[in-house]
């Protein structure tokens, strides 16, 4: 026997309570669940808000600066692209330049109103006077495997395609009319091809929980909606929504502060209602009607908890799916595991932006002329041949300039 004082924790466990019914004891676990994870999205949500307001104050602006001096940049480099006097090595340094500098603009969601199409136009007609026989035919060869994958459909006549080489904003107009075309269902408006993509073949959709509760969140099944629809068409929950109604309904109040949070909560009322938002209408119900625990009939629990379970995978869904779009993208770079690692990954991220800003501005003043201008491509030579060499099995493999 033991005469060691056991010791008792701080914080016990609260005690769920008891329920004889199995549905009554499962509504409310469920219930319990989802309240857990609303407030553990309601925390993510204002986290989330907080860092991207950061990131909108702090580093925005400079992102916007960078797209700015790099698409300057490509003007003042495609201004080069019909010189004559490169060498096959430095026009190659110049056009890979380009097109890293251009598909960074492509990518970056900062880039603005920066005319793109214009930048390529200019490219591209400065570097075909320097196109040979046989690279004008794969040009040709190339829009031609474009459009039949675009449209179904290219021209016949190789005049055509080389014109459309030569000058590219026919190339555009082009395929504007083809997209007019198919957009008007015209003659020759090949089929779309409707078939979904393989999202399984993503590396966060291929994750076993999240792919787990998206499959069924995405695929309800009939009879589990039917119950809800019968439910909710049932005289007992209009009763109830009329009640809500009557008991949020901001004419009703006299507290100018309390009539614009009951015109709010009056909305949530009115949304749950249109979308059958059986678990909203409940939640309501339980904060505004004292009379909202006759709800939790048999016939009634038969419903509902089929429809809190859906709610729970919805709520899993947003929880674990994150943010998407550009808030998305910013959360996923600068939210870290701890406060002093999030501002870490801010001061870095600014630091490059103010580095590369600098570094953009000194290119733009020096790139004026020809012999300034090579001494950039001969440092890009140098830099691919040093990774070729660090990659290189023998010194067979390494290009020399």
């Amino acid at each position: 026997m033991s005469l060691s004082k056991r010791k008792t924790s701080a914080k016990r466990k609260a005690v769920e309570p008891r329920h004889d019914n199995p549905a009554l004891a499962s509504f409310h676990r469920q219930w319990q669940d989802i309240e857990k994870l609303q407030a553990k999205l309601a925390k993510q949500e204002q986290e989330g808000a907080g860092i991207y307001q950061r990131f909108v104050s702090d580093i925005e602006p400079l992102e916007r600066q960078q797209c700015a001096l790099i698409f300057q940049l490509c003007q003042r480099l495609a201004g080069f692209t019909a010189r004559k006097s490169f060498t096959q090595w430095q026009r190659e340094m110049l056009h890979d330049w380009l097109n890293e500098l251009m598909e960074y603009l492509e990518s970056n969601p900062f880039r603005g109103e920066l005319d793109l199409e214009s930048l390529y136009m200019a490219v591209q007609s400065g570097s075909v006077t320097q196109l040979d026989e046989a690279q004008l035919e794969a040009s040709c060869d190339f829009i031609t495997h474009m459009l039949q994958e675009a449209f179904g459909d290219s021209p016949d006549d190789i005049e055509v395609l080389r014109e459309m080489v030569r000058h590219p904003e026919k190339l555009r107009d082009y395929m504007k009319a083809q997209a007019e075309m198919r957009r008007a269902g015209g003659a020759g408006a090949a089929e779309w091809d409707d078939e979904e993509p393989d999202f399984a073949e993503e590396a966060f959709a291929s994750d076993e929980p999240f792919d787990r509760w998206q499959t069924r969140h995405d695929h309800v099944h009939p009879d589990e909606v039917a119950r809800v629809e019968q439910l909710l068409d049932s005289s007992t929950l209009k009763q109830l929504y009329r009640k809500l109604a009557m008991a949020l309904h901001p004419d009703r109040e006299q507290d100018p502060a309390q009539r614009d949070a009951k015109t709010r909560i009056m909305g949530e009322l009115s949304l749950a209602w249109e979308q059958r938002d059986l678990f909203t209408l409940l939640q309501l119900a339980h904060s505004h009607l004292p009379e909202a625990e006759n709800l939790l009939s048999e016939e009634n629990l038969a419903a509902i908890n089929p429809a809190l379970k859906l709610k729970i995978c919805e709520l899993k869904v947003r929880y674990y799916g994150g943010t998407e779009g550009v808030q998305g993208a910013v959360l996923h770079k600068f939210k870290q595991s701890s406060k002093k690692k999030t501002d870490l990954a801010f001061e870095d991220h600014q630091h490059y932006l103010q580095r590369d800003i600098k570094q953009l501005h000194t290119q733009l003043a020096s790139i004026t002329t020809l012999q300034t201008l090579k001494p950039y491509l001969a440092k890009r030579w140098d830099e691919r041949e040093y990774a070729a060499w660090d990659e290189a099995a023998g010194f067979d493999e390494i290009f020399f300039r």
